[in-house]
């Protein structure tokens, strides 16, 4: 079996944060009301399940052979290659956010699920984020413009 390394990543990096979501959504709001729980939780719940369905996408094209050619306009694409394009696309936005975060005060680096005195720290802090981010998405284009 053929394992391609740029989906897996993918599916590693967004298994955790979209089963939390889907678990515990109200643990990405550091203040929140009463109100949050029926207005909020419904939103990052299905936002968990849109990366939990990446993730299983991902992992998919990961254990299929890379010869589904499309036949449009995109001549001499494979699926592989469009869904690696995709998939990179939305790498975009966590590292902008990641960004967004550091510029305005938040520590950049966080030992990674760790904070101060060992107790848990999330996932690690924008730091964390914009460098993960960084890697898959540029894994995924690279994959899609090179293979």
């Amino acid at each position: 079996m053929h394992l391609s390394f740029p989906f897996i990543l993918h599916s590693l990096l967004e298994l955790p944060p979209s089963l939390l979501l889907l678990f515990s959504p109200l643990s990405f709001i550091p203040r929140r009301s009463p109100q949050d729980i029926n207005s909020i939780s419904p939103v990052l719940r299905q936002y968990g399940a849109i990366l939990l369905s990446s993730s299983i996408f991902s992992f998919l094209l990961s254990v299929t052979p890379d010869d589904i050619l499309i036949t449009s306009n995109a001549e001499g694409w494979t699926l592989h290659r469009l869904s690696a394009v995709s998939l990179a696309f939305y790498h975009v936005f966590p590292i902008f956010r990641a960004l967004e975060r550091i510029q305005g005060g938040e520590r950049a680096v966080v030992f990674p699920f760790f904070g101060t005195g060992g107790s848990m720290k999330g996932m690690g802090g924008p730091g964390v984020h914009l460098i993960t981010h960084l890697v898959v998405g540029g894994a995924l284009l690279r994959f899609a413009l090179f293979s």
